[in-house]
């Protein structure tokens, strides 16, 4: 049995992450290969299982760069890795022995239940464990991993909202000069729903709301006219736009992160 610590355990499940990832195989295949490997006791299994989970979910996360905010996939059953690995061993020495008993007609009625019924087997499974000594784990692991994960979203949720605010109080600037001395705000807005489309509606109701104009009321036929037709220029004040879009869209994300370790908490802290 590995005598691991925290880090060779969180090693494991990043590889595993990363295979799982790569090659799309299960969970449970890889973590099941993985305690083959080194035997792996039930304990460890589920430690090392449920990280993998977590590590998974992570390697997942930052992958995904094509505006899809939310990350899918079949975490991994500790339950059913460890099934697995106990009703595949072979049948013990020991049955043997007792069989060899039970040509005596002496044998304990006690002993001849246990060879007969599936008792004896059963012990057996559980004895290939109990006799090695085992390490003591620490059972809130997978817990203490996600909730140092979900420090590490909320960091970069706050940030992503001061980088948004910041970003249009950017640009709240730029449109607040008199007329003439910047660029005209409604044709920036042209731009803005020509590029961006109705995407850009939480960043211009801002704006305006910061402008003290009137909160924005586009016709999606129009706007979608204008992504056909209008070709706007490349300007300081669209990148900076993108700059508040891409945050807000951060934002999200690791909201919907939040909402993953919420709700698989409970299953993968037990």
């Amino acid at each position: 049995m590995p005598n691991w610590n925290e880090n060779e355990y969180i090693r494991r499940a990043n590889e595993i992450a990363v295979a799982h990832a790569a090659s799309k195989r299960s969970i449970n295949d890889l973590a099941e290969k993985v305690a083959r490997e080194n035997c792996l006791n039930p304990d460890e299994i589920r430690t090392l299982t449920r990280l993998a989970n977590v590590a998974a979910f992570q390697e997942l996360f930052k992958a995904k760069d094509d505006g899809d905010k939310m990350v899918e996939f079949e975490t991994g059953d500790p339950e059913a890795v460890i099934r697995r690995i106990v009703d595949e061993e072979p049948p013990q020495s020991a049955n043997i022995h007792n069989d060899k008993l039970a040509a005596y007609t002496a044998v304990p009625d006690m002993m001849r239940a246990k060879r007969l019924g599936r008792e004896f087997d059963a012990a057996e499974k559980v004895a290939a464990y109990d006799d090695v000594p085992e390490r003591p784990l620490r059972p809130d692991m997978t817990v203490l991993a996600l909730r140092k994960l979900a420090s590490e979203f909320e960091i970069e949720q706050l940030g992503a909202a001061h980088r948004w605010e910041t970003k249009l109080a950017e640009l709240t600037q730029v449109f607040r000069r008199p007329a003439g001395y910047g660029p005209v705000y409604t044709d920036f807005e042209k731009d803005a729903y020509a590029v961006y489309g109705m995407d850009i509606v939480p960043e211009l109701t801002l704006l305006r709301e910061n402008l003290r104009m009137p909160a924005p009321n586009p016709d999606p036929e129009k706007v979608a006219s204008l992504c056909e037709r209008h070709v706007a220029d490349a300007t300081k004040e669209l990148s900076v736009l993108e700059q508040a879009k891409q945050a807000r869209e951060d934002y999200v994300r690791f909201g919907c992160g939040l909402e993953w370790i919420d709700k698989n908490m409970p299953a993968l802290g037990r």
